[in-house]
Order: C-alpha cells, then structure tokens, then sequence
C-alpha cells in the first residue's frame, strides 16, 4: 500500500456465504472500515467482519495530514481506529463489532441498512452515490489523494515508481571498498582483547571490543583482492580514510609498508565499521550506531522531518505486510529476512546528515517519537526483544544507538532526554531504589544533546513509544500538523485497555508500570493526582471515565501495577 498516501476505498475480500452455509445473499455492500496501516485492531475489525460473510469497503485514513481521519472523526466522535460504518452510521470500533457480531446485533444492522440500500434509502449520511462511505469521508479522501506531495520526499517517489530510488554516489573507489569490507566482516572473526589505557587513566586496563589486528586486515586483503592491482597496505590506508576501518587504542596507526614483520601496525587493534555496528544481543555489546556502517552517500541534505516521514512510511509499510490478519502477531523473522527491511537498514544511515535545530517542538516530538518506533523495529528484526534475564531488559534500551545529525542518540536518550525533558530513566539507580530524583537525566551539563529537549514534557508520548512487546502500546505514526490529535487518540487507546477498576469499594484500580511505576511522576505525585490525569485522557461521559472520577470524589484511590508482558508480540528471527 502506499506510505504517504494511501485512502483509497476498494471492496475487501470477504468470506462469501455461498461459500460456507448459504446463509447470506448478494446484496448491496453497506458496511465501511476507516483503518490505518499497521493498525492490529483494525486487522482485528476486518478478521472479524469477512469472517462473518459481510462484505465491506476499506478507507485507509494514514494519510500524514489527517484529512480523512478528521472527517471520520467528524462523523462518529472517536479519536482511534477502527471506525466501522453500516449504512453510513458510525457502529463503532474493533471491540463493538467482534461483540456485535457474537450476539447478532451487527448483521442485524447490516441486514437493515441492506433492506433500506435496497429501497433506494441511503440515508442521509450514506455516500453520494449510494455506497457504504459517508459523503464527508468520501470527499476526503479524494482530497487527500490529489493533494501534493512533500518537496522532497523520497518515499513518494519510490510509491509512483518501485525501485527507481538509489543511493546518488559518485564515488565508485567507496563502493568497491565498501563492497570488499563487507566481505572481510564475514569472513574474519572479531574478538575483545584487554589493553593497557595508560597512565594516568582510570581504570588503567580497557577492553577492546569487536577488534581484529592489522595483520589480519592485510594478510586478507593479500589473499581476497580480485583483480587489484593496489597493494594492501594501500587498499588498507584507503579503508581508513573512509571510515570503514577504524585504529583504536591508544596511539592510531596506519599501515606503511616500511618496517617489515616488526612494523607496529601489524599487531595493532582495528575495527571493522560492519563489526562495530551490528546489532548483537545480549551480553555482547554494540560499539558503534547501527545506522553507520556506512555514510550516507546522497547529493542532497533533506530536512529531519522528511528524512522521519520517508524512515516512518517504510517502517509502517513493511509492519503492515508481516502483521498477521487478525491483527495478533508480527512475523519480524520474515520482515528481517524481506527486501525491504535491508533498503530500510540502508535509508536510517541519511539520519546522519540531519539538523535537528530546523525542528520547532511539535517537528520535535513527531521526529523523535517515530525514529524511536523505528528503531526498536529495527533492533527486535536484527536481536529480537530483552529475554536473556534482567540486565538484559535494563540495559536494552540503552545498548543500540542511531547516529542522528553526527551525534549517537540511544532509545533511553530520546525518550529520557528529548521527549522526558532529561528526566531518569526507569533503569536509572533512583528509579530502582523508588526516588527518581537522586538519580540525573541522561544528558551532562555540557552534552549538546540538551539543547533538543521536549520541555514542558507531555507524558501522552509514553503511549506513543513503542517496545516490541506484548505489553506495548501497538505502533502508529505521527506528524506535527495532527499531532495533539494523533497523541490524545493513542492516549485515549492505551487508556482504555490498560486501567481497570479492581475494588470498587477500596477504590483500586490496576494500571500498566509506565503510569504506576516507572513513569509515575510524569503523571503526578501521587496516585490521585495520576489517575485523576489519566481520566481526562478519555472521553467525557465514557463509563470507564465516569467510574475513575466517581472513586476519586469518594477519595481513598489507589494504584497497583499489571506485571510487564516483554513477550514479543510476534516472531523473532
């Protein structure tokens, strides 16, 4: 489907009834989804109405500008998706339909709005020509589909024409030395070795991770240039000045042929950039970022919120190919193995050429949020999720880091740092021991990272991260022009299936750990305060909302946490 802009209305394929008992007739198609890519509840919808034999029409609303979604929005007063229209009235979302559908309230509507279809009455909200898309929807989404696309982006080029995008390069000496390195990574084994750091550093021994000797380098280059004419010293010095091996230690060295068996650079440690930025699991360490095994070789330097944009459209195109039909499971084994997750590997390395000074705090928010989902994508695709025990979940997101406008930002650094406001982490030692406020932000005093800070936070961002988990919010997009409306619909979906009423009369409620514990104090200073924030995510007059402000005017509320599922909500590879 396209990434950009896809809303189109198209007749989905639905289980007939003559093909099972004969129940159902052909009739006219009264029923309309709004969804959005990627959407699991709304895979969920779709499962669940073609299994029933009724017949639909599908409006993808994941256009960037929001138009479709405002006007679905418009017309049936939900901020999330799915929206299920029959006979042009909103019935509801993913849960209603499956509960209408078990008690035949759902086809009985159907089978109304069919009769009436039928009779030549739309109704008043039905499309214009009769159809089962409202006239407001329907003429957004024509809107959307003639609307202009962004200068610049690339994703919207590679939608009107597959595989015309490359990599502009007009170094083909880089090529070819890119092309042997990545030979030699996969041939030759990296180790960690300890060396002495010298005097006076502290500690006076470091280990020297994912490292190979210059002798190893030169005595492959030796046996594996084809059709070289360079010696490999030379094709070795010219990998160094290319960053696609790096001297470490404490004195660089570079490779001169002069000095026979003896020369210096034949026992010393280099680096591989393949080795230094391969994400590996658990307890091997990453050294380098995962999107700088190579630099980013296009002519032209695009704004961050484009680069964002094109990096969140692949993210979400390739999350909806592997997302099952019934919206439960995400094969990340066969999305790590597909064409289209290594030309998303290759486009994160343009993220080094960013600057995010151009973005104003809404840009900001957007930016940061969908290159955080579309990390964790990338690394759950290459590692899969935290499962080697606990260290591994404290440190996991803090272990992979993309290089972003030349500077190395974690997951812990975005969310913590950016979007937190350089707040502690959840692995942090004051957020462990139960008082965050012993323990400081991820960014120094004098880290230029600080000058990137979300401030005042919104803490409707922690449901709109995403971890790969089971226990995570599902993963959506975001842009800056409908992004208080995108953060209050994910708010409002988290909200509504994660807090639930445990004791009436004790008034205790069961939360997820990122509002009762992890994150309490980006939501209030205590459990009145926070689910007294919590409930104005929902809609007024909603039961769950009603029943949250009914315990706190009788007082005596409280928090307790649901065990964190790290489950990974599909397959690894």
């Amino acid at each position: 489907s396209p990434a950009r802009v896809a809303p189109t209305a198209a007749r989905a394929a639905s289980s007939s009834s003559s093909d099972r008992d004969g129940a159902a007739k052909e009739g006219p198609v009264v029923v309309a989804v709004v969804t959005t890519a990627s959407c699991p509840h709304c895979r969920r919808a779709k499962a669940a109405i073609a299994a029933a034999g009724i017949a639909f029409e599908e409006i993808d609303a994941s256009a960037p500008d929001g138009v479709v979604l405002d006007a679905a929005r418009e017309l049936s007063g939900m901020r999330t998706v799915p929206q299920v229209f029959v006979g042009g009235v909103c019935y509801g979302g993913a849960d209603d339909v499956e509960a209408g559908i078990a008690d035949g309230d759902f086809p009985a509507a159907v089978a109304s709005a069919g009769a009436r279809a039928s009779e030549g009455g739309g109704g008043a909200a039905g499309g214009a020509d009769g159809g089962p898309v409202p006239r407001a929807i329907r003429a957004a989404v024509s809107e959307a589909n003639g609307a202009t696309p962004e200068t610049g982006s690339t994703i919207v080029a590679d939608q009107q024409n597959q595989n015309q995008i490359q990599i502009q390069n007009d170094d083909e000496e880089y090529e070819r030395l890119s092309r042997l390195c990545e030979r030699m990574a996969a041939t030759l084994a990296p180790r960690d070795v300890w060396t002495f750091a010298g005097f006076p550093a502290w500690p006076p021994f470091v280990k020297e991770r994912a490292v190979v000797t210059g002798a190893d380098i030169v005595a492959w280059l030796d046996q594996n240039q084809k059709g070289g004419t360079a010696d490999a010293d030379a094709v070795a010095n010219a990998m160094l000045d290319r960053g696609l091996i790096a001297a470490t230690g404490r004195r660089g060295n570079g490779f001169d042929a002069a000095g026979g068996d003896d020369a210096p650079w034949r026992a010393a440690l280099f680096r591989l950039s393949d080795h230094a930025c391969e994400p590996v699991g658990w307890p091997n360490v990453t050294i380098g970022a995962i999107n700088a095994r190579r630099r980013w070789r296009g002519l032209n330097r695009r704004p961050a919120r484009l680069v964002a944009s094109d990096l969140r459209a692949r993210i979400l195109s390739m999350y909806d190919e592997h997302l099952s039909r019934d919206g439960t499971f995400v094969d990340y084994a066969a999305m790590a193995q597909s064409s289209a997750f290594a030309a998303y590997v290759d486009a994160t390395a343009e993220l080094q050429t960013v600057d995010l000074r151009e973005l104003d705090r809404d840009e900001k928010i957007a930016f940061f949020v969908n290159v955080y989902n579309a990390m964790i994508v990338h690394v759950t695709c290459a590692v899969g999720p935290p499962s080697a025990g606990f260290f591994d979940k404290l440190t996991f997101f803090d272990r992979f880091r993309y290089d972003i406008g030349g500077v190395q930002w974690s997951c812990d650094d975005i969310e913590h740092g950016a979007l937190r406001g350089n707040r502690p982490g959840a692995a942090s030692f004051g957020a462990i021991i139960g008082a965050p406020w012993l323990s400081p932000g991820p960014f120094g005093r004098d880290d230029p990272r600080r000058a990137h800070c979300v401030l005042p936070p919104d803490p409707r961002v922690h449901f709109a991260l995403v971890c790969g988990a089971r226990s995570c919010p599902p993963i959506r997009t975001y842009t800056a022009a409908n992004l208080d409306a995108q953060l209050a619909a994910a708010a409002e979906s988290f909200i509504d299936g994660d807090v639930e009423r445990v004791d009436t009369e004790e008034g205790t409620f069961r939360c997820s750990k990122i509002i009762g514990e992890w994150y309490a104090e980006d939501f209030g200073s205590d459990d009145a305060e926070r689910l007294r924030r919590v409930a104005g995510y929902l809609p007024r007059g909603s039961a769950k909302r009603e029943a949250i402000e009914a315990a706190l005017a009788r007082g005596g509320v409280k928090l307790v946490t649901a065990e964190y599922d790290w489950t990974l909500n599909g397959k690894s590879a």
